[in-house]
């Protein structure tokens, strides 16, 4: 385990301090680990695209679920799934992309 024993004090402007604590916010990070991080040149990974993919994921997840449950009764007989496929095609590739990229950032 680390141990962090030093003290340095530093000075921010109220702005500089916010844009930092905001950041670090968005990171999931403690303002030490953000500003850490920082300046040590440690990649700072911030996945704010996920959340909209997530989103039409559900959405795609739930329009199944209620085919499946019109299919097993009854109601109807058959489906196209076609535009399913496309928009699932369309997550994995945004999925992918964002894998990539935290992946490369990693290995600096």
């Amino acid at each position: 385990m680390r141990k962090r024993n030093r003290v340095v004090p530093v000075r921010f402007s109220d702005h500089e301090l916010s844009v930092i604590d905001a950041n670090a916010k968005r990171a999931k990070m403690s303002r030490t680990e953000y500003l850490v991080s920082a300046g040590m040149d440690k990649p700072i990974v911030i996945l704010d695209d996920l959340k909209p993919m997530l989103a039409e994921l559900r959405r795609i997840g739930n329009n199944i679920n209620q085919l499946t449950r019109k299919a097993n009764s009854g109601e109807i007989y058959c489906v196209s799934l076609s535009e399913f496929s496309e928009q699932l095609g369309t997550i994995a590739v945004g999925l992918y992309a964002i894998q990539k990229e935290v992946s490369d950032l990693l290995q600096q």
